[in-house]
């Protein structure tokens, strides 16, 4: 039986570097991994692919399919490519070298050098570059990479398992300390519970269970508040040409695109990234600089949904459906300040008439995005964590929702480090 070709990488869940469709999850629920994309190109009429079947398309990426499939799905991929004028990009976004196994740190590059190819392809003129974003990438990825391979090999040690643990143990506070922005004492914690609940017949404690939760979020706050922290640093070296209005001045140079939309608890509702977002865009793009707009004038900035989308009745005047189709803005916008991730073409057409002829629509897009990713995700593990604290109520000792939201809200430590180091 010839041996079966997998199209994708797995994925690990090391939160070290997390997986890069989790990301993509938050922007995008329904996209739930590489055969998602590769479905969605297939349904692109202009593009006249050969048909693979969606089962297909999840196997090939997951466990593997004959060469045969294998080779319609890359074929497909390549046809693409020469039809978006991305040839170029697949030959120098191929991976050089062999992907280390539980690792997600080449994805995460071929996935940002690709994402930001296609954001070039509308920028004729001023190409974007963003070296501060792909240096912390390349350097966590490469860290990455020699963590687990120090991890794969202390596995094949001829000696006692607690001496591979140890070695294990070290080699993950090495890289917590030079590479996460995680105190000593934290670095101390996390590691020996990363260690304790990977040790064989080890008991799972209540407080075991907590600092394994801990860690796991606290590694992937740091790595996604570094990304986004250095992505908003290499903004700062543009910032004139991004033509923002002065509160979105102030918000990129003194607090780093996304500081002032910190999740919070108000009694026992959450103030979420996204409805602070939208407020910040009353005052940010009113005409009148002395009264922002309001939320029903905003959302005629929405694009008019089609007249088969607009409930009206079969004798509905011209009024009628003028007035169902602002009903429908106004509900579509209260779904995204909720957290409901926009679709891309609503969402620039609705920024681009939002910022006018006055601004550029680039880093509202950015923040819009992130206010949408940052709510998912919060509410996400916040739902987790109720649902751990009801089967073991006993972790309220050691977890609850106020130190998932100081932790969370540790961006403009992390914005101040990544903007002093870029200054020095």
């Amino acid at each position: 039986m010839a041996e079966k070709v997998i199209i994708d990488t797995p994925d690990t869940l090391f939160p070290f570097m997390p997986p890069v469709w989790e990301l993509v999850g938050w922007f995008d629920d329904k996209c739930t991994g590489m055969h998602t994309l590769l479905h969605r190109m297939q349904e692109d009429e202009n593009l006249k692919l050969e048909p693979v079947h969606r089962q297909t398309l999840k196997t090939a990426c997951q466990d593997g399919v004959s060469p045969r499939s294998a080779k319609k799905i890359e074929k497909n991929l390549h046809k693409v490519a020469e039809q978006k004028n991305m040839a170029e990009l697949l030959s120098h976004i191929t991976p050089k070298e062999p992907i280390v196994r539980d690792t997600n740190g080449t994805k995460w590059l071929v996935f940002s050098q690709g994402l930001l190819e296609g954001i070039n392809q509308h920028q004729p003129i001023q190409k974007l570059e963003l070296p501060l974003t792909f240096s912390f990438l390349e350097k966590r990825a490469k860290a990455e990479r020699q963590l687990i391979l120090t991890c794969h090999q202390a596995r094949k040690m001829e000696t006692s398992p607690e001496e591979k643990l140890t070695r294990m143990c070290k080699a993950i506070c090495e890289a917590f300390r030079h590479h996460t922005l995680l105190n000593s004492q934290e670095i101390r914690s996390y590691s020996t519970a990363m260690i304790d609940a990977s040790r064989p017949g080890q008991q799972r404690t209540t407080e075991l269970i907590a600092e394994a939760l801990k860690v796991l979020f606290s590694l992937r706050v740091d790595f996604y508040h570094q990304l986004l922290a250095s992505f908003m640093t290499d903004m700062l070296k543009i910032k004139e040409s991004l033509r923002i209005p002065d509160t979105l001045t102030d918000a990129l140079v003194n607090h780093g695109g996304m500081e002032q939309l910190m999740p919070f608890l108000e009694g026992e509702k959450l103030v979420t990234p996204t409805y602070r977002l939208y407020e910040l865009w009353l005052g940010a793009f009113s005409l009148n600089s002395e009264k922002p707009m309001s939320y029903r004038t905003m959302s005629l900035h929405l694009p008019s949904p089609s007249i088969t989308r607009t409930r009206v009745g079969d004798q509905a005047t011209l009024e009628d459906i003028h007035n169902a189709a602002n009903e429908t803005r106004r509900s579509r916008l209260k779904e995204w300040r909720t957290g409901t991730a926009p679709k891309i073409d609503q969402l620039i057409a609705f920024i681009e008439s939002l910022t006018g002829e006055s601004y550029g629509a680039f880093l509202p897009l950015i923040m819009t995005h992130t206010a949408t990713a940052w709510t998912n995700w919060i509410e996400q593990e916040l739902a987790n964590l109720e649902k751990q604290l009801q089967e073991d109520p006993s972790l309220t000792v050691h977890l609850n929702r106020d130190w998932l939201l100081a932790r969370f809200s540790s961006y403009p430590n992390y914005w101040a480090h990544v903007k002093a180091q870029a200054h020095r």
